[in-house]
């Protein structure tokens, strides 16, 4: 299973005890202390903390008169992955547990990370019952969001679970439709996480040749992105697929590369996994003493690190290359590993899956519903949009009138000064950009093109408002919540919260690639976030990159940063 849940398996082992206490004093302050006031600065000094030892890449400050719901659900998301990264998983699962019992205020995007983690936690004890109940929730914020890339995330964990219990026929349609929500992404890294899942339930369906083919176009992928350690998960799960298809030759080829950069990676999670799949190529060869040796590597490592899955593969390994040498030994193994099996698939964990799928398979149905529904409210929306239209021109006008009427000349020039600000410096920067891009579209017609530009203007002044409501953004537009959802599906087949989180995320991008000297919280600001944290998961979620390597990845591009910029950027220039 070394596929599954990678996006937080490959995160890197800080095992240093020096780390780990000041980690964990922090915890224990934060945790005594009631004053909120208190509690703000213990946040700041441990983000400052975390930052120093380079846990982190980016500063994370949060300022006075934050919401102290948000500074807890941060502080106890890092903790809680870090305990995770280090195979502490229970004390993961206790701290996310926390950050839940603070979600009072705090967006839906910081509650389904802390959803993702626990879930990743949780299967990584074998409980997969709760993986199951914990996605649920995750589904249910991912599927309002219109946001694939974390669709395709919690698909992926909903799939993964199934396949881990046993039951990959279900798993299948889940990875599809991950695979379909991920296409619409640019997010390389969670393609190969998809397609090694993919390779994983095929295995265990006896689709050889599609496990195969998957494992290698996600190794691809990997190598494409150059993360050793990725490659060194793919390389060991393109192993097992080779040895379940009977080429034992490449399968060890393959494990012999992966375990070298596994370990070097500090991945002991996944250089575990390869020890057993050693293990498996020597019983295959009837070699029962090597097959014991690394077997009991695995099993060593996942005992003490709570994980029953691939700790009960480990001894039934161990079962059969000790039963004919020493059969007390054996004895014990398969004791152990009957305990482990007994564990993992109970019928607490059939019932909560089946209880999933009909909740899947009811929002399909609502969903379906709905789209009905909306075809209806559209077709009498067509049959009065010439009237509403000469209303809203009615009302526009009017509107206009009587705000002229109503300002003094001080405020009208006040309102002015507030138009030039350092946003509109952006916007115009940005807007010449996104132009560009739009009249290079020959499958743009000029309708469409004057909507874009509106609902991008419309969208800046939202970000300075506050606001992220699709019926805010319609009723700026001047057209209603159905109108705008389905003439942007039309144009970009893309749903608003998708396409307001693209301009985001390439408007950061841009400011990121083109403006060095701009820190990463002014990007944020800029971008329309309240938190730097918020803002570098969302931005490493959508690219696959954190902020940080995408600015480094200009630099890389372009050799040396130009002597001077074009007439355009001189607008941008704080004055």
């Amino acid at each position: 299973m070394a596929g599954l849940f990678l996006c937080l398996s490959a995160a890197p082992l800080y095992a240093q005890s020096d780390l780990e206490d000041g980690i964990r004093a922090y915890s224990d302050e934060y945790i005594r202390t009631e004053d909120v006031r208190k509690r703000l600065g213990i946040a700041n000094r441990f983000f400052d903390y975390l930052y120093s030892v380079k846990y982190i890449d980016e500063p994370i400050v949060f300022p006075a008169g934050s919401h102290i719901d948000s500074v807890d659900v941060n502080v106890y998301y890092y903790i809680a992955e870090y305990h995770y990264s280090n195979g502490n998983y229970p004390l993961a699962v206790d701290y996310c547990s926390r950050a839940e019992e603070c979600f009072g205020l705090v967006d839906d995007l910081s509650k389904a990370d802390i959803y993702a983690l626990k879930a990743a936690a949780y299967f990584r004890m074998g409980e997969f019952d709760k993986v199951v109940a914990t996605l649920h929730n995750s589904y249910e914020i991912d599927r309002k969001s219109g946001d694939f890339d974390r669709l395709s995330s919690t698909l992926n964990g909903i799939a993964s679970a199934f396949v881990a219990a046993g039951n990959p026929q279900e798993a299948e349609k889940y990875i599809l439709e991950a695979l379909a929500a991920s296409s619409l992404t640019t997010n390389l890294a969670r393609k190969a996480v998809l397609m090694g899942t993919a390779s994983e339930m095929y295995k265990a369906m006896g689709d050889d040749k599609q496990s195969v083919s998957y494992a290698r176009q996600a190794l691809a992928i990997e190598r494409q992105i150059g993360d050793s350690a990725r490659v060194g998960v793919r390389l060991s799960q393109l192993a097992n697929a080779e040895l379940e298809a009977g080429n034992v030759k490449e399968a060890r080829m393959h494990l012999l590369q992966a375990i070298p950069l596994l370990y070097e990676a500090h991945n002991y999670h996944s250089w575990g996994i390869c020890q057993n799949q050693m293990g498996d190529i020597f019983a295959s060869q009837g070699n029962d003493e090597e097959a014991a040796k690394h077997y009991r590597e695995a099993a060593t490592y996942f005992m003490k690190h709570n994980d029953k899955y691939n700790e009960m593969h480990a001894r039934e390994g161990l079962y059969k290359a000790t039963k004919n040498d020493s059969p007390s030994e054996a004895m014990i193994h398969l004791e152990r590993a009957k305990i482990l099996r007994d564990s993992i698939y109970s019928t607490e964990t059939s019932e909560a899956i089946a209880r999933y799928n009909a909740l899947y398979y009811n929002n399909l149905l609502l969903a379906e519903k709905d789209n009905a529904k909306h075809r209806y409210i559209f077709s009498i929306t067509i049959s009065l949009i010439t009237l509403g239209l000469l209303l809203m021109i009615i009302l526009l006008g009017a509107w206009i009138t009587y705000r002229r009427h109503r300002r003094s000349r001080m405020q009208y020039e006040e309102d002015i000064h507030s138009l030039q600000s350092r946003y509109d410096e952006v916007q115009e920067l940005y807007r010449r950009m996104v132009t560009v891009q739009m009249q290079s579209d020959a499958d743009l017609t000029e309708d469409d093109r004057e909507f874009l530009n509106s609902l991008i203007t419309v969208i800046d002044t939202a970000e300075k408002e506050g606001l992220s409501d699709v019926n805010a953004l319609a009723e700026k537009m001047h057209i209603n919540t159905v109108a705008l959802r389905r003439r942007l599906k039309k144009i970009t087949s893309m749903t608003p919260q998708a396409y307001i989180l693209q301009i985001r995320m390439q408007k950061a991008k841009f400011l990121l690639q083109n403006y060095r000297d701009m820190t990463i919280a002014e990007v944020t600001d800029r971008c329309g976030y309240a938190q730097v944290a918020n803002f570098t998961r969302a931005f490493t979620r959508f690219y696959g990159m954190t902020p940080t390597e995408a600015r480094m990845q200009a630099l890389d591009a372009s050799g040396k940063e130009k002597e001077e910029k074009s007439h355009y950027m001189r607008f941008f220039r704080k004055k």
